[in-house]
């Protein structure tokens, strides 16, 4: 609530220097729906100059007019009326024009429901007809969708984020632009496409967005995907993150380098494809060697794909139960090791200690110090 108090304030800041100046977007939409609001923009009329004259400011994106404003403990992204010129990159306006008009800035904004405009005083403005579109639980592209859309690619992708999060209808024409302009998402950075589906899959209405997204034939246009929410789509238990990254991948048999994962999360799925190709139980070495988390995650996966039972607790157990979860748990050092056998170090201690672990989790010796140096010297 201070955090809107200060937006108000900031307005009437504005005002009192002669602008007009409105909350926009998100925070508008989330106050009507009644759901907490985070981020707060305001449209304005004055130019980032004029802005940065009265405010703390910090120039976050001068090229689009837009200047974040630190007021109090808050900050807000402020940005000047504006109309857009052509996207050649489907994403950013080639240049932007500044306007004194605020249904300039009303209409080159995504959806209805992101372009209604709250003064200091609580009063709503709607131009678009966004609080018929919120209260029918509409997502609506303003204008032509097909111009909305070729504007800004990452516009469809928002369309589903969404609808995940808000459980609305996509508009028909909407969605008869997104499947016949589809294609312009492989135009966007592949960043900020994974960064769209990962907002997405928090949603509480995934499921009906992932249907969407599979009546409009987007799916063929997003790498190594398309198999994975064709098939979740169907389930009635949607997955978190990873199982749901991890089924796609299983059943693209591959994850494309195309997608900006960082190497950690890469080779985490990676595995996890090695993983449900091999093992339905997991023994004592797949544990030991893949660790709980990637163990659990898999089997996670060939659940969801109807290749085993789900066996969280299980798995847990016997984890946990494993006789050496590292060959730093070796009742026989390795100094233990040279100075029994009077060899230096090399190569083949190394050797020599993954084969008593793995002695070890086969149940072939105990790992007590005399068994191991029996186990070392009777297979020299």
């Amino acid at each position: 609530m201070e955090h809107v108090e200060n937006a108000k304030k900031v307005i009437r800041i504005l005002k009192k220097n002669g602008y007009e100046a409105y909350m926009v977007g998100g925070c508008v939409r989330d106050k009507l729906l009644k759901m907490p609001i985070s981020d707060i923009d305001i449209t304005t009329n004055a130019k980032p100059t004029d802005v940065m004259k009265i405010f703390k400011t910090i120039p976050t994106g001068l090229k689009y007019g837009t200047v974040t404003v630190q007021h109090n403990e808050s900050k807000f992204e402020v940005t000047t009326y504006r109309m857009d010129e052509n996207y050649t990159d489907f994403r950013h306006p080639d240049k932007v024009i500044y306007s004194t008009n605020v249904l300039d800035d009303v209409h080159r904004r995504d959806f209805t429901m992101n372009a209604l405009l709250l003064d200091e005083h609580g009063n709503i403005t709607d131009h678009v007809n966004g609080i018929k579109d919120i209260k029918s639980g509409i997502i609506r592209a303003i204008g032509d969708p097909k111009e909305r859309f070729k504007e800004d690619a990452l516009r469809m992708l928002r369309a589903f984020y969404f609808q995940s999060k808000l459980g609305f209808d996509i508009d028909s024409m909407t969605m008869d632009a997104i499947k016949e302009v589809g294609q312009n998402i492989e135009h966007v950075s592949k960043e900020r496409v994974l960064d769209e589906i990962m907002k997405m899959l928090k949603g509480k209405h995934l499921k009906k967005a992932l249907n969407s997204m599979v009546e409009s034939n987007i799916i063929q246009y997003l790498d190594g995907l398309e198999k994975g929410i064709k098939f979740i789509a169907t389930l009635d238990e949607m997955p978190f993150t990873d199982a749901f990254f991890g089924t796609c991948f299983v059943l693209n048999k591959e994850v494309p380098q195309t997608l900006p994962f960082s190497n950690k999360h890469r080779h985490k799925y990676q595995q996890v494809i090695e993983l449900v190709d091999k093992y339905q139980i997991f023994d004592n070495v797949a544990l030991y060697t893949y660790g709980l988390e990637l163990c659990l995650l898999a089997n996670k996966v060939s659940f969801i794909l109807g290749k085993a039972k789900y066996a969280k607790k299980q798995i847990a157990d016997a984890y946990e139960a494993l006789p050496i979860k590292s060959d730093l748990d070796l009742k026989l050092r390795a100094s233990d090791i040279m100075k029994l056998l009077d060899r230096k170090a090399g190569a083949w201690l190394g050797e020599l200690q993954r084969e008593m672990v793995l002695a070890i989790l086969n149940g072939k010796v105990q790992n007590t110090k005399e068994a191991l140096e029996a186990y070392v010297l009777s297979h020299q």
